[in-house]
């Protein structure tokens, strides 16, 4: 990272310029350095890569920022104690690593997460025996980089476990072990980093599909499907030295179109979540349960963490050959989630309880054999007649994962340029004091922890409209001022932007995201245009989404 950058990320005066249709015109105008088909946290990682190496980059996605895996993950940037156990001690350094180095470029996203393991006399959740086993791997994790947080596990006493979670099964319980790492919106902290990205010179666009690539030596000509804000297709072409394929679980796809001998790599693996009120179990720490059935591998953990007045309970890990934009959980996986924890509990949830899911497909690289939960975390980057194509890895390691990517992409340019953004922060996190904020409490520190130093500029919208300071529904925090933000700098184009990925409504509770989906069209309508007739079908889709989530469950 140059002063230069840093300080242009440090002194906005204004939110970033995020300008989806100079953004695209940009692209057509004149030849790209590179451009990249994605928009996960990959994809986006690498346009902030590409941007501060002073490429001249694009980046395309067909649907909208973090709208695949990248916001549907555990929402978790952590080292992976689970690897241990795997030997996968590499993957484990780097990991906890790059999840130091995220908690200081964006500490308005990412918080300290603290991890309890409740421990039993016998036929408990974790006994004696694997205590023992357990904090041997809690100190090898300490010692591989969880250090570097401020905080070492340690043994909790009996008492101490269950003022983390007091719905805990009493009985027999000797005490806890305590550990940490850190959480995340995994979709906030995507928007992020593109536009981050954007602010040093990259050229971002969702809602942009690539459909075609014709590549010759040096040159690759991209043909695109655009949709606008009235929800018309309109064909583009834009030409790239290099092609990145950051396309997820979708890689293979992309890849094809490029090389149509293209042999598939990627090897989705399906993990569910539910949600829950948080009184149901009152976990102030996130606490770890065996699952039953055989639902993430044998030995597999559970998690119920709490976010806001909900707690999300994870996850499963399974092979999966259905449909890729629509992995869904079912009524027997919330089952088996809920029926693990309450084996862990005194109370006894149902799945009447549950207020919302998601399921997300994890882009492991196919090794052969096996199941998903015993396939390796790690990413993969490969280059085949100009096109580069990461894939595999994990949330925690986009970073390097985009690194790696880029690095390759130089040498197809055969240009050399550094790696800047190691400690370049993002949007909103350069000198923010996460922690002095947040504990003031209130609107703005329900801001401040969402948007970091750009708060003020959410702020500013509501003192022009004190109507925006509304909450856009019952039981979320959310005002109407973060909608608003959301189209007008964070490139929302649509009810599902809003309400799943700009603001996490839908994630935490489906009904009443559905009830605000309505009155969100009509601020899409006032801001960007959009038809009546269009504002209807994006209402109408994002309700039928929500209807089909109940359905399965078994709650319609």
């Amino acid at each position: 990272m140059t002063r230069a950058q840093r300080t242009i990320v440090a002194n906005q005066s204004a939110p970033v310029a995020f300008d989806r249709d100079a953004a695209l015109t940009s692209m057509a105008d004149a030849p790209l350095d590179v451009l990249i088909v994605g928009g996960g946290i990959t994809g986006v990682s690498a346009a902030l890569d590409a941007a501060a190496r002073g490429l001249r980059v694009g980046l395309v996605e067909r649907s909208d920022f973090a709208s695949g895996t990248s916001s549907a993950s555990s929402k978790m940037i952590h080292g992976g104690l689970r690897y241990i156990e795997q030997k996968q001690f590499r993957l484990v350094y780097h990991s906890l690593l790059e999840r130091q180095r995220m908690y200081k470029r964006a500490p308005h996203l990412v918080s300290r997460l603290p991890f309890v393991f409740p421990i039993y006399r016998e036929h408990g959740v974790f006994g004696p025996k694997f205590a023992k086993a357990f904090r041997a791997a809690l100190a090898t994790y300490d010692m591989l980089g969880g250090w570097r947080i401020g905080r070492m596990h340690r043994r909790i006493s009996a008492a101490q476990t269950l003022t983390e979670c007091p719905t805990l099964k009493p009985e027999g319980l000797l005490g806890g072990l305590l550990y940490f790492d850190c959480r995340t919106d995994d979709a906030r902290l995507t928007v992020a980093v593109a536009r981050t990205a954007s602010l040093l010179g990259a050229l971002v666009a969702n809602h942009a599909e690539v459909v075609g690539i014709s590549s010759a030596p040096g040159r690759h000509v991209v043909r695109m499907r655009v949709t606008d804000s009235a929800g018309t297709v309109h064909d583009r072409e834009v030409t790239a030295a290099v092609i990145l394929n950051a396309a997820g679980v979708w890689s293979d796809r992309v890849a094809g179109l490029a090389d149509t001998a293209h042999r598939h790599r990627i090897r989705p693996a399906k993990g569910v979540h539910v949600v829950v009120p948080w009184e149901k179990v009152r976990s102030q720490s996130t606490l770890t349960f065996p699952l039953i059935g055989n639902a993430r591998g044998k030995g597999g953990m559970g998690f119920v963490l709490r976010w806001g007045d909900h707690c999300y309970i994870g996850t499963t890990d399974s092979a999966y050959s259905g449909d890729l934009d629509n992995p869904r959980c079912t009524r027997a996986e919330a089952q088996t989630l809920l029926e693990s924890l309450n084996a862990a509990l005194t109370t006894d949830l149902s799945v009447s309880d549950v207020t919302a899911t998601w399921a997300g497909l994890r882009p492991l690289i196919d090794t052969g054999g096996g199941d998903t939960s015993e396939l390796s975390r790690e990413h993969e980057v490969t280059v085949a007649n100009g096109v580069v194509t990461v894939a595999g890895g994990k949330l925690t390691v986009a970073r390097t994962m985009a690194q790696i990517a880029v690095d390759k992409v130089c040498a197809e340019l055969g240009v050399r340029r550094a790696c800047r953004t190691a400690d370049l922060p993002l949007v909103g996190g350069a000198h923010f004091d996460a922690e002095a904020v947040e504990s003031t409490g209130g609107r703005f520190g329900h801001l401040g922890g969402r948007y970091g130093s750009e708060a003020r500029f959410v702020e500013d919208l509501i003192v022009a409209d004190p109507a925006m300071g509304a909450p856009v529904m019952p039981g979320l925090p959310y005002v109407w001022a973060e909608v608003l933000f959301a189209v007008r700098h964070e490139m929302a184009r649509t009810v599902t932007d809003v309400l799943k990925r700009r603001l996490p409504a839908r994630f935490l509770d489906s009904s009443r995201a559905a009830e605000a989906a309505t009155h969100v069209g009509s601020l899409l309508r006032a801001e960007l245009g959009t038809p009546q007739a269009e504002i209807d079908r994006q209402v109408a889709h994002f309700e039928a989404d929500v209807r089909a989530e109940r359905e399965l469950l078994g709650l319609a």
